[in-house]
């Protein structure tokens, strides 16, 4: 008796499987393949078209169903390919986890017929020995550290070699300047880098550029584009979809993924939360493997233990390179916390804040609210603690407020809601004048000063205050060049302008705008943060644009905390360093501990780690007290 048969066949362009239902194939396992891979629509149907991506991660269902309802697969030569690949793939992985040693790469003779010709540092050297010795590579170097020189270096390496012939990286759009300088620096010829606006792909690119939101939008363009021709995709600041198949973001990666010949992914954060970040990004280089590669109670909901972060270190390290900040021969950060006292009416607004939400520790633990609810409490907190006139009912997140001087006398029996709502004119928040006065010191001495703030709201009143020194600005409200070229002002002329300008003694900042792919460690020496989120990972990248790879061997860089005694600021600081060991203990790299120890831290939530959630609640019941 013949045993009905599902025939596969795959197709590269565009990259896809098409599954047909033989003659004796039973409804009931027709159904089963349908609710599986999914149905392209087609009423009634003996065929169904799945995407490769979509095929091969969800696979594993096959052979036990076969046997059970006795059913037989007609594989053709480029689905059994797919297979091979993907069981190849899982064994070599195997080997180098146990192994642990690599074979040894002789870069200059893998280069040296091609068209690289940016000489290496030795790090970066060593670095590309590594990653060409495994078949996907990481490399969570720190910032500054020539990620971008070692990844064309990769790919030059791999399109002689016949393994890849273009390349695509999908990086945020302030990373693509980088991506655009560097390869003039790198290559003789220049290769053709094209960026990607969601209209036709250059049909010339060899290397295409898409950020991370483009890529959700058009991915199946990107998609074709990859599948059609061997491709290396790398994910460049990775850690931006460690959210993994929960995000939108995290889900188009994990599916690029099995259409690349080659995978890489560069972050100096990788693991800015915790070690269950790198779950994501290791599926991304080996699909579905990560869970296997990971001890076990990293992945568990909660918070790991301790000595998780050692174990994962162990574990991972045949997988990655890491080039610290020792090794760059900087001379470390001189940190300085300043402290300001919370104090007047702002004390008065912060602990009637404080009190407004202290009733949330009360739920249960079924009933507690959301990280994300939690996340607006803290963005509240961080307001009060730095400037309460952000608090004011129906005020614009853009308009800068007046502090008026002399201040007024506050009236006696004021309701504090009315007092909120004028603020400005009864104080000049602490931080702010302080903020002045470090400002005026460095202008003195030619130091241009770059000012981190998470709220628009204080970079607007921030450029009025400081207007004698033509303070640039970049937030979200500023456009890129990319996405509107004719704006009167871009976040790259701004940039230029405290670059170039002299008279521009002051660079105000939103870490989500200006982030990854933007050095300033040429220009400017001083950073003061007026706030900081738990985000310890935008934190430490923040940190990098002026302290990386370029600085002269004497160059002081000096970075500044202020922070509001007795507030969430206290809260805040400990928790990002706390955040900052783990990442030192996961990475063998102590130079992350230092970066975030000021006495001796999307893209992304304020609040999405458990133990941040802890100390919240310790803040608002007032256990954190000292």
């Amino acid at each position: 008796m013949n045993v009905p048969l599902i025939h596969i066949r795959a197709q590269a362009v565009p990259p896809l499987v098409e599954v047909q239902r033989g003659d004796g194939v039973s409804d009931t396992f027709w159904l089963l393949v349908r609710a599986e891979w999914g149905s392209d629509g087609r009423v009634p149907s003996r065929s169904i078209l799945v995407p490769v991506e979509r095929f091969l991660s969800r696979l594993s269902w096959l052979p036990p169903a076969c046997n059970r309802y006795r059913v037989g697969i007609d594989w053709d030569s480029r689905a059994e390919e797919l297979i091979r690949a993907a069981r190849s793939e899982r064994e070599i992985l195997t080997e180098i986890l146990i192994e642990g040693n690599l074979p040894r790469v002789d870069v200059d003779a893998r280069l040296a017929p091609g068209r690289f010709r940016r000489p290496l540092r030795p790090f970066q050297e060593r670095d590309l020995d590594h990653v060409l010795a495994l078949p996907h590579g990481a490399n969570f170097s720190v910032p500054g550290a020539g990620k971008t020189a070692v990844a064309y270096a990769t790919y030059e390496a791999e399109r002689l070699a016949g393994r890849v012939r273009r390349m695509l990286v999908v990086a945020p759009l302030s990373a693509f300047s980088a991506w655009m300088e560097e390869v003039g620096l790198c290559f003789e010829p220049v290769p053709v880098v094209s960026r990607y606006d969601g209209t036709a792909i250059d049909p010339n690119a060899e290397v295409l550029l898409v950020n991370y939101q483009r890529l959700i939008f058009s991915y199946s363009d990107v998609a074709e584009w990859v599948g059609s021709a061997p491709t290396l995709v790398i994910l460049d600041e990775a850690h931006r979809m460690k959210r993994g198949w929960s995000g939108e973001w995290g889900t188009a990666c994990l599916n690029l993924a099995y259409l690349a010949q080659r995978r890489d992914i560069l972050t100096g954060t990788p693991a800015p939360q915790s070690a269950r970040d790198l779950e994501a990004l290791l599926d991304f280089l080996w699909p579905n493997q990560a869970r296997r590669i990971l001890p076990a109670d990293v992945l568990l909901a909660g918070i790991a233990p301790p000595e998780a972060a050692r174990r994962t270190a162990e574990v991972i390290r045949p997988l990655f390179v890491r080039t610290t900040k020792s090794e760059l021969g900087l001379q470390p950060p001189q940190y300085q916390a300043v402290r300001v006292p919370l104090e007047g009416l702002h004390a008065d607004i912060y602990r009637a804040l404080l009190d407004q939400h202290a009733g949330h520790f009360d739920l249960s633990r079924r009933d507690r609210v959301t990280f994300a609810q939690m996340g607006e409490v803290v963005m509240y907190l961080l307001e009060a603690a730095t400037n309460p006139a952000l608090l004011a009912a129906g005020s614009s997140r853009h308009d800068p407020i007046q502090f008026q001087h002399p201040p007024l006398e506050v009236p006696p029996d004021s309701r504090l809601a009315d007092l909120l709502a004028n603020y400005g004119r009864y104080e000049t928040p602490r931080k702010f004048a302080e903020l002045a006065r470090m400002v005026e010191a460095n202008a003195s001495l030619g130091r241009k000063t770059l000012i981190w703030s998470n709220f628009v709201r204080n970079l607007e009143t921030l450029r009025r205050m400081l207007r004698r020194y033509r303070p640039a600005m970049i937030h979200g409200g500023v456009p890129s060049e990319l996405t509107q070229p004719a704006a009167p002002e871009t976040r790259e002329s701004h940039l230029a302008q405290f670059r170039h300008d002299p008279q521009c003694m002051v660079l105000l900042a939103n870490p989500a705008a200006t982030g990854e792919g933007v050095s300033l460690h040429d220009v400017c020496h001083d950073a003061i943060y007026l706030e900081r989120t738990f985000n310890a990972g935008q934190y430490l990248q923040s940190v990098d644009r002026i302290h990386r790879l370029g600085l002269a061997p004497d160059q002081e860089t000096r970075i500044t905390l202020l922070l509001t005694s007795g507030t969430v600021d206290d809260v805040v600081d400990r928790r990002v360093r706390d955040k900052a060991e783990r990442l030192g203990s996961m990475l063998d790299d102590r130079g992350i501990v230092t970066m975030s120890l000021p006495d001796e831290e999307d893209y992304g939530p304020a609040i999405d780690d458990e133990e941040d959630l802890v100390a919240l609640f310790a803040h608002l019941r007032g256990d954190d007290a000292d």
